[in-house]
């Protein structure tokens, strides 16, 4: 068998990818280049916790769970493939950017419908 090759025999450039559906926990404070944690399901059979979308030099990449060791941070589960790291960071930008979209509708909808305050009533029936 190819070193490439997998038990199914196919290689895995011609893998079937899951379905990767993302989603926000919360968005990053601002202070940092984390931009969100997520939570995936990968073929709706598989979750992973503990995602996060950070900002780096060359734009947005994925952090997966991981855990302290002598040898420095190790991951904790990662996709094995190009094609599915590929696909579970554009998932996760799309998502991040649908949060951000919504909140920015919602703070402008909120600032259209606050009510002026009124103006205190000039002495009227007040006594110091």
């Amino acid at each position: 068998m190819k070193q490439k090759e997998q038990k199914n025999g196919m290689n895995p450039s011609q893998e079937q990818l899951p379905a990767v559906e993302m989603r926000v926990n919360r968005l990053g404070k601002g202070d940092g280049h984390c931009l969100a944690h997520l939570s995936v399901t990968l073929g709706g059979a598989f979750a992973v916790r503990g995602l996060r979308l950070m900002e780096g030099k060359n734009g947005p990449f994925l952090n997966f769970p991981s855990y302290k060791s002598s040898n420095g941070y190790q991951d904790i589960c990662f996709p094995v493939s190009a094609q599915l790291r590929q696909q579970m960071t554009d998932a996760a930008v799309a998502a991040y950017r649908q949060v951000l979209d919504r909140h920015q509708a919602e703070a402008a909808t909120q600032s259209q419908a606050e009510p002026e305050e009124p103006e205190p009533a000039s002495g009227i029936g007040m006594q110091m």
